[in-house]
């Protein structure tokens, strides 16, 4: 389920940010530190702050679209 969030985001981003797409890859699956990406990538750290957030939002509404977040009653 967030393996797919995951592709679905970059996908997304692939099309509409590559900024965001190349930083999800660099620093989420490659596993650069935040200070090579934002080196390699020539940005600024605000830049890459506030596309981090963006990008881990999408993740997040991609993840609830597939039920990540659905609540089970554990209390009986």
């Amino acid at each position: 389920m967030w393996r797919e969030a995951i592709e679905e985001s970059i996908a997304y981003y692939d099309k509409n940010d590559p900024i965001r797409s190349d930083i999800l890859r660099m620093r989420y699956l490659q596993k650069n530190r935040e200070e090579d990406v934002i080196e390699k990538l020539h940005i600024g750290r605000t830049t890459y702050q506030k596309a981090q957030q963006d990008m881990l939002s999408t993740i997040a509404i991609c993840a609830a679209q597939k039920g990540a977040f659905q609540q089970t009653n554990t209390l009986r």
